[in-house]
């Protein structure tokens, strides 16, 4: 007889999303950190930048290509309507009450090295519609409670 698939509570679904994001912060602590350990600082944030354009910018057009296939434009509110990130267990763009990788970066005290991580979201809006402008206001890694972006669309 086939199992019953378990079914989880809103709370229990945003950890095991929380759980995951922990994962691919250590894991990006652990990449980006061997990079420079064995490459020395400036040619190993050189490729650890390299990596995270080229995650974003992936990113950034494949929600333009959904967002393109429905035939709406490439606003703001599409790309927020689109995002690849998780609907529950994420702090949103906004991620007023949790970063998932900050958490693991704060802990490992690398701050500084894996800043480079959080330009992912300016490659994003790049690779999306690069006329929309994206500028960080707040940010954990700088000692903020939380991170936050204004976004806009330019004419």
């Amino acid at each position: 007889m086939p199992q019953k698939a378990k079914v989880f509570t809103q709370k229990e679904a945003e950890e095991e999303v929380k759980k995951m994001a922990n994962l691919c912060g250590l894991m990006f602590y652990h990449f980006s950190s061997l990079l420079v350990e064995k490459l020395g600082e400036e040619t190993g944030k050189e490729i650890v930048k390299e990596v995270v354009k080229r995650f974003g910018l992936e990113r950034g057009n494949r929600i333009k290509e959904d967002v393109l296939k429905k035939g709406l434009k490439l606003t703001v509110k599409n790309f927020e309507r689109f995002s690849d990130l998780p609907k529950i267990g994420w702090g949103g763009r906004k991620r007023e009450t949790f970063c998932p990788f900050a958490e693991v970066w704060i802990a490992k005290e690398a701050e500084e090295l894996c800043k480079v991580y959080c330009e992912v979201d300016l490659w994003k809006i790049k690779g999306y519609n690069p006329k929309i402008k994206l500028e960080r206001v707040k940010w954990v890694l700088e000692g903020d409670d939380s991170c936050n972006y204004e976004i806009k669309d330019v004419p």
